[in-house]
C-alpha cells in the first residue's frame, strides 16, 4: 500500500506545480535593451537649420518688422523775417520744438518788404468772407491781419525781391482776384530773422507749416556754424 501513496502524493505534488504555472503573468518581462553612448551625436548649426521647421522659424523671423537704424541728419536754418511783435511768438514756438534759436537783426534797406494784400476790410466777418472766396478761387495762402493799422487787411504774400511780388499779383489777377495789391512794408526800423541748429527733418517739414501764421517768413537752410 506504501506505493500507492507515493504514487498519489506525486500526483498531488505535480498538479499543484502545474496549477501555479498557468497562473504565473502572461506578458513576460521584457529588458531595454541598453544604450550606446559611443552612438550619440551632436548636431551643428547647418545640421539644426536643415531639420524640418526650421524654414518655418525663418519665415515667422522674417516678418518681424526691421528697425530702421539710419541715422538722423540734423541741418541749420534761418526762419524769418519778424517783426517786433511775431518775434516772440516765433521763438515760443521753436521753444515748443526743444530748439535753440539766435537772434538776427536786420536793419535799413534790408527791412524793406514788397507786400501784395487785399485792404482792410470793414469787419472781421467780411474778411472772413474774403478768404472763403479766395480758398474757391485756389488761393491757399492768405492770412487776416490783426495790426492795429492794417486790422482785417488779407495778406497775401511778402517777398524781399519786387520781381516776386509782381508775378503773385499778376497770378492772383489771372485766378480773378482783382482787389488785391502791392505795397512796400519799411515802417519798423529793424526787423530779425532766427538762426536754429541741430533741426531734424520732421521739425523742419512742422515749422515750414507754419508760414501762413507769419506772412512773409521763410525758412530757407544755412551753413551750421
Amino acid at each position: 500500500m506504501k506505493w500507492v501513496v507515493t504514487v498519489l502524493l506525486l500526483l498531488n505534488i505535480l498538479m499543484l506545480a502545474y496549477f501555479n504555472l498557468s497562473q504565473s503573468p502572461k506578458n513576460a518581462h521584457v529588458s531595454l535593451e541598453p544604450l550606446h553612448p559611443e552612438k550619440i551625436k551632436l548636431l551643428t548649426q547647418k545640421e539644426v537649420e536643415a531639420l524640418p521647421g526650421s524654414s518655418q522659424s525663418e519665415a515667422l523671423a522674417a516678418q518681424e518688422p526691421k528697425v530702421d537704424m539710419t541715422p538722423v541728419v540734423y541741418s541749420c536754418y534761418e526762419w524769418g523775417n519778424f517783426s517786433a511783435d511775431n518775434l516772440p511768438k516765433a521763438r515760443n514756438i521753436l521753444t515748443k520744438f526743444s530748439v535753440e534759436s539766435t537772434v538776427r537783426q536786420e536793419v535799413g534797406k534790408e527791412s524793406v518788404r514788397y507786400w501784395v494784400y487785399i485792404p482792410r476790410l470793414s469787419s472781421l466777418q467780411a474778411a472772413q468772407t474774403k478768404m472763403e472766396e479766395l480758398r474757391a478761387l485756389g488761393v491757399t495762402e492768405s492770412l487776416i491781419m490783426q495790426d492795429t493799422q492794417w486790422k482785417n487787411a488779407i495778406s497775401l504774400g511778402v517777398f524781399k525781391d519786387e520781381q516776386l511780388a509782381n508775378k503773385l499779383l499778376e497770378e492772383l489777377k489771372n485766378r480773378g482776384v482783382r482787389s488785391a495789391v502791392k505795397g512796400v512794408r519799411n515802417g519798423e526800423s529793424s526787423r530779425a530773422s532766427l538762426l536754429i541748429q541741430h533741426v531734424s527733418p520732421e521739425i523742419a517739414s512742422e515749422i515750414e507749416k507754419l508760414k501762413p501764421d507769419f506772412a512773409g517768413s521763410e525758412l530757407k537752410p544755412v551753413t551750421c556754424q
